[in-house]
């Protein structure tokens, strides 16, 4: 019974914890404690990436792209692309692309002339170290 409640306490913190703090990506693992219980437990989704964060905005028919990836580790080398997206018959679609590349570090920004009518998003597509990685933006209509 003690194991209950200190695990629902430290739930519980976690939960509060987790709505003071900026997103992460993770994924659930299911663990077994005791035989006939089990927990879901989130785990970090990356161990060489600390943040990767793919962002659009636009302004008159200006769409502007953004990448920003950034590894645990400031030796680590980066590399990938920087896609733009279009939303077209029912999915997204590549417009255009850049490559994206660091150590420790990476940003791009870009500018592309969209047209009006049209809904982008931004998508990148990295490796950090040994590590993958793919993170998309919310959508940016013009």
């Amino acid at each position: 019974m003690k194991v209950k409640k200190t695990v629902v306490k430290i739930m519980s913190l976690i939960i509060v914890m987790g709505a003071l703090t900026c997103p992460v990506y993770a994924a659930e693992q299911s663990c077994k404690l005791l035989p006939g219980s089990s927990i879901i437990v989130v785990m970090p989704r990356w161990t060489n990436i600390s943040d990767i964060i793919p962002a659009i905005s636009a302004s008159g028919r200006t769409v502007y792209p953004e990448a920003y990836v950034k590894a645990q580790s400031s030796t680590v080398k980066i590399t990938g692309t920087m896609y733009l997206e279009k939303y077209s018959y029912g999915k997204w679609t590549r417009v255009t692309s850049w490559s994206i590349s660091g150590t420790g570090s990476a940003s791009l920004s870009k500018s592309y002339s969209g047209t009006i009518g049209t809904e982008y998003r931004t998508r990148i597509v990295v490796t950090v170290g040994s590590e993958s990685a793919e993170a998309t933006s919310g959508s940016c209509s013009i």
